[in-house]
Order: C-alpha cells, then structure tokens, then sequence
C-alpha cells in the first residue's frame, strides 16, 4: 500500500510553509500528497471563531498552483480535495477512508500551536479509534512559522531546484 500524507489548509498564511514542509516530506517517505482545503462556503469569507476570515490572504486556487508547482518540481504525487463543513468528523472519516498516515498543518503563532496541539491530539484519538483504521498511530506534524532566516534558506533552495523561473534574494 502507498504511503499518503496530507496537508490541512485553511487559507492562513501559515498554510504557505506547511505546504513545503508537506511536499519535502511527502518526497522523503515516497508518499501521495493530499491537499485538504478548509471551505466553509462557497467563497470561503466565513468568519472563524477567532474573527479572522478564511482564504483572505490568497485564494484556494492560488494555495493548489503553488503546492501543484512544488509538487511537481520534487515529482511527488498529489491529489486534491475540499471539506466544505469544517468537523472533525468530517476530517476524522476522510483520514480513516484515505487511509492518511501522516497530517500536516501550519500554526501562525505560539497560541495558535498550543490550540492545534490539542485539537491534534483530539484527532489522533479519534481515528485511532476509528473501527475501520487498522494502521498504526496516525502522526501529525504542525508547522511552526518561519523565521526569516529559515525563509531565505527555503527561497536557496526552490532557486536551486527551479531552471525554468529562477529566483535570487536580492538582500543579503
């Protein structure tokens, strides 16, 4: 059986350095990659509990052309799909009908990782008791946000694998 793993996004910021860290491991295992997009309706302007508003920063067409890119430069397979009603049943179902080993999603902030920290957790338990997953543990990784430097080492390292649109950091 293939290895999958999947990236949750729901239209953050933090979905962008999710989306590499997702592509880099998905190559590293070998695995199918599974876009996950959060919409809550159709133009995905739903507020959140937090007051901020989903896919306000870039579009979700925007979000599969840039992980669609990077897929293809590392050759990694991928697949997309959306979750219209956010749940964790809903996530849960999909996870476990899948047959996703590995989840991926990014924080914005401390407060937002200790948040995600728990509802991961949540989601561990609940596929992990999940009558039809016979796998081990699922495992879940959250992408704590980029400091500049790490940034910059990431712009390095698409410009050494890109040819056909090179890119430079034009500040030091």
């Amino acid at each position: 059986m293939a290895k999958r793993v999947a990236l949750l996004a729901d239209g953050r910021n933090s979905d962008l350095y999710a989306g590499f860290c997702a592509v880099k491991l998905a190559k590293r295992m070998d695995a199918t990659l599974f876009s996950l997009l959060i919409v809550p309706d159709s133009l995905g302007l739903k507020v959140d509990k937090s007051g901020e508003k989903g896919w306000n920063d870039f579009s979700p067409s925007s979000f599969l052309q840039l992980v669609s890119g990077l897929c293809g430069l590392e050759k990694v397979s991928s697949s997309y799909h959306l979750i219209e009603t956010v749940s964790d049943e809903n996530l849960v179902e999909f996870l476990v009908s899948q047959k996703i080993s590995c989840l991926i999603a990014g924080t914005i902030n401390d407060e937002d990782f200790d948040r995600k920290r728990e509802w991961s957790a949540r989601i561990v338990n609940k596929v992990c008791s999940h009558p039809n997953w016979y796998f081990g543990e699922l495992t879940v990784f959250l992408a704590r946000p980029w400091s500049d430097e790490c940034f910059k080492k990431v712009l390095r390292q698409i410009n050494a694998d890109c040819t056909l649109y090179p890119i430079e950091i034009a500040s030091a």
